[in-house]
């Protein structure tokens, strides 16, 4: 099992750590930061998070919060 607020990120392809750094306002909305850019990870795309403890939701961008590619918002969308 990995530390709190670890995941890993599934995006087109590619498996890449990061952490939840804040959930915003109850809304199902997530700040994520990632340890490395995902090539051309853009609002609206879908992916799937891997939590901590390996439970699997599915989510889309809603913005991109930095331009190297690393934080994004995201929404839930449900259960993966």
């Amino acid at each position: 099992m990995r530390e709190f607020n670890q995941i890993v990120a599934h995006f087109a392809g590619e498996a890449v750590p990061g952490q939840l750094a804040a959930l915003e306002g109850g809304r199902g909305v997530l700040r994520v930061s990632l340890a490395q850019p995902v090539s051309a990870l853009e609002p609206g795309h879908e992916g799937v998070l891997e939590m901590h403890d390996g439970a699997r939701f599915r989510v889309a961008v809603t913005e991109a919060l930095d331009a190297q590619g690393h934080e994004f918002r995201m929404k839930l969308l449900g259960r993966a």
